[in-house]
């Protein structure tokens, strides 16, 4: 073989391995991605205890219609934003609530009773 004949043979290699890997991507994320947007499971009748209990009215107002912080009833962020603005919520003023202080579940109904807030 020569010199030439390896260098198309290792190019075409390249080429359909660059194309596996794309598609191998394409298919991870059709998967994956509507998985980020997905509701999570809970109870949004609990949601407004534990929104009492934590004390969110405090500064989001009693219905999540705002206050000293930002309003939140009827809220169009994603579980997943809203999940990492209670973990680390880049303020000064909120603190941060880690999974100890405020277990995934009843940042879920939290999460839920605010999405079932009106305006």
């Amino acid at each position: 073989m020569n010199r030439r004949t390896i260098r198309r043979r290792r190019a075409v290699f390249l080429h359909r391995t660059a194309l596996r890997g794309g598609l191998l991507l394409l298919i991870l994320a059709a998967f994956t991605l509507p998985a980020c947007n997905r509701q999570p499971n809970g109870n949004p009748a609990d949601g407004e205890r534990w929104y009492s209990l934590h004390r969110c009215d405090g500064c989001h107002g009693e219905d999540g219609i705002g206050g000293r912080g930002p309003e939140l009833a009827a809220t169009e962020l994603s579980f997943r934003r809203f999940a990492s603005k209670i973990r680390s919520p880049h303020s000064t003023v909120m603190p941060a609530y880690d999974e100890q202080q405020l277990p995934d579940e009843d940042a879920a109904d939290i999460y839920l009773w605010l999405v079932s807030l009106e305006k």
